[in-house]
């Protein structure tokens, strides 16, 4: 890595000494990341071009992102993690909607559905600091703007990414708008051959995916609009680290919102959300790879898990004198899960057999959340929230691995929680930016994947349907400052998490085991970035996250490693330079064979660095273009949380699911 010091200041000299300074200001490719616009809260602009290779999912998409991190299994669907906590930990909302995925072993986690540019701005907030979702670790908003038209209009974003290794992404997003209401259409498609790592192996890796979307929309006035939202989408993935993969991926979608903001009143705004949504799901070992038997799978295989959501929500904000903003909601929200497979496809597929429920999860929350400005400067923000959470086993009977089956001793039972979250933040505006301190709580319930799926057994059953909930107890501190020059967002958190939900994987086709623990986490993310001239910029970006497993005195598990990136881009009239250098520390802090619902500690990590560039090239105000190159020395590297990489035939099997080597891409971004 060392080599790269020297390597990496002959790539910039040329650009500082052709530098021509400029003064105009234009959008440019996102590079490090963008700091939070308020105190705990990052609002990202979801359409502007990013490197590393701009992602076509969700979960590509937040790993760009300083503190988070992805458990790689391939070339698409890769789950995040935040500050080390993933699935249930983070709470993901799809323009309103609870989205949850099929697959008991999360070949398709909620974001895998998810196409960011399809999105107008995707909120953060970290950590317990809000009642408004029930998130622990963070919660994550994809959402789209409402809009009103005073006349009529034809607005729209047009997309194209294409890449080695036959990757093509096209994201097209129109609105017919005027005054009674618009119509507004999104809709996406990607594909992509198998990649290479730096070492020239191919990683069973090809997808392709498409999803639309469309919000009808009537708006009478400003202060009311109406609309209804269809969805559809569905696609197929191989994945490296498995012995099957994903060959549907249909989700269906619907939702109606009403809001009202009256005039001159106490109540700013009146919302209410309703959403049904249905994920049907497909796996298989033989469309999308060579059939090879194993001893687990000595016939063609398939599964049909299926799974649906619906719930509402009711949201309101209000004004109230002389300084306090209220804002208060009630919702609902419950899905049903399904399974069946067929462990003989051709000659029984799963087809013709009957769908088999094995879990419906219900939960109703209210919260309140109140801001109060004490002064100009100082706010005090505070919040609560009760969850009643219900869960029925629906499982007759356990099939651990290819065991045979047997009697479930939580059949047909159900379980409920009264939960309750709540934080308290104190913030400073200062001349140039604000600094907060606070402290949250929240409690988790155990998700489907913990509790039910994989049949995963508890210390004490062949169950593990009544694990404890979490209770999350964090502190949350962060400094924003903004100058002329130089911008630094800090953020540094401990979390004391009791009852920890931890997995440990069976041996010799044991099932795994679930169980609670005590856990330390801290760390935090500092993003800072230096104006040198009007044209010349450098920025960086560290995330450290460190975790113990107090009960048994080791490693919490599936802890990322430490990262840097360094940056900097020079503008040159229309056009911006930009170089990223990404350094990853060596990972030692691990407890193999010991993880959550997304992957286990499979060993300790080497270190490594990754160089990449690109150029951005702002045509006019409607065109914009972008050339890039990732890994230009051809690194072969592997993400420490990258899963295992399985036996498939034709494919080289590797300890790991490593990365892609050099990769050449172009996007281009119209706004019209």
């Amino acid at each position: 890595m060392k080599a790269i010091y020297p390597l990496a200041t002959c790539l910039l000299l040329p650009i500082v000494s052709y530098a021509n300074e400029t003064t105009d200001i234009q959008e440019r490719i996102v590079i490090i990341g963008e700091s939070m616009q308020s105190p705990s809260e990052w609002v990202v602009d979801s359409k502007q071009p990013r490197q590393p290779l701009p992602a076509h999912d969700a979960g590509d998409f937040l790993k760009s992102l300083a503190g988070f991190s992805a458990t790689r299994k391939g070339g698409a669907s890769a789950d995040p993690l935040f500050r080390g906590m993933g699935a249930g930990r983070l709470t993901i909302v799809n323009d309103g909607q609870m989205l949850q995925g099929g697959c008991s072993s999360r070949m398709d986690p909620p974001t895998a559905y998810i196409t960011p540019q399809s999105y107008d701005s995707v909120t953060i907030v970290k950590g317990p600091q809000t009642v408004l979702f029930a998130g622990s670790a963070a919660s994550i908003h994809f959402e789209r703007e409402a809009t009103f038209f005073e006349v009529p209009e034809f607005t729209g974003y047009l997309n194209a990414t294409t890449a080695q290794y036959g990757r093509l992404n096209t994201t097209a997003d129109l609105t017919w708008g005027a005054q009674p209401g618009y119509v507004r259409v999104n809709a996406s498609a990607a594909t992509a051959d198998d990649y290479e790592d730096g070492s020239g192996n191919s990683i069973n890796s090809q997808y392709e995916r498409w999803s639309g979307d469309i919000d009808l929309a009537w708006t009478p006035s400003r202060q009311h609009r109406l609309m209804l939202k269809l969805g559809v989408s569905d696609g197929e993935a191989a994945y490296a680290d498995r012995s099957m993969d994903g060959v549907l991926f249909d989700r269906e979608s619907v939702a109606l919102n009403y809001q009202w903001q009256p005039e001159n009143r106490s109540l700013e705004e009146l919302s209410v959300n309703t959403y049904f949504n249905t994920i049907d799901h497909v796996m298989d070992n033989y469309s999308l790879r060579e059939f090879t038997p194993s001893m687990m799978m000595p016939n063609p295989t398939a599964s049909n898990p299926d799974r649906y959501s619906r719930g509402f929500k009711i949201a309101s904000e209000w004004q109230l004198p002389p300084s306090g903003q209220l804002k208060t909601g009630l919702e609902h929200n419950e899905s049903a899960h399904r399974n069946r497979s067929s462990k003989d496809q051709f000659n029984q597929p799963f087809e013709s057999l009957n769908r088999v429920d094995d879990a419906f999860i219900e939960q109703d929350g209210i919260y309140a959340e109140y801001r109060h400005s004490i002064d100009q400067e100082w706010q005090l923000v505070s919040g609560y929230r009760l969850d009643h959470w219900k869960m029925t086993d629906k499982r007759t009977t356990i099939t651990p691995m290819s065991a045979p089956a047997q009697s479930n001793p939580t059949a047909n039972e159900t379980r409920s929680e009264n939960l309750h979250s709540g934080f308290l933040r104190i913030e400073k505006q200062l001349k140039n930016g604000y600094w907060y301190a606070g402290w949250g709580q929240a409690e988790r319930f155990p998700d489907y994947w913990e509790a039910i799926g994989n049949s995963r057994q508890s210390p004490t059953s062949e169950s593990a349907f009544y694990t404890d909930a979490e209770t999350n107890q964090q502190w949350d501190i962060g400094l924003d400052i903004n100058t002329d020059k130089w911008r630094l967002d800090a953020s540094i958190f401990y979390s004391r998490v009791d009852d920890f939900i931890l997995l440990q994987k069976g041996m010799m086709m044991q099932p795994d085991t679930v169980r609670n623990i005590n856990a330390r986490t801290w760390g935090g993310e500092t993003t800072l970035s230096y104006q040198l001239t009007q044209a010349w910029s450098v920025s960086s970006a560290l995330a450290i996250t460190r975790g113990s497993n107090k009960t048994d005195d080791n490693y919490l598990p599936q802890q990322p490693a430490d990262e840097l990136r360094i940056a900097t881009d020079y503008r040159h009239n229309a056009l911006t330079y930009s170089l990223l250098w990404r350094l990853v520390d060596k990972q030692e802090r691990t407890a193999v064979n010991q993880g959550n619902v997304i992957g286990y500690d499979i060993g300790n990590s080497p270190g490594y660095g990754v160089l990449s560039a690109n150029i951005d090239w702002k045509i006019d105000p409607k065109w914009q273009l972008s050339l890039g190159v990732d890994n230009i020395l051809d690194k072969t590297y592997a993400e420490h949380l990258s899963r295992s990489a399985a036996s498939i035939s034709g494919y080289q099997q590797i300890d790991k699911v490593n990365e892609p080597g050099r990769t050449v891409w172009l996007q281009t971004n119209y706004h019209f």
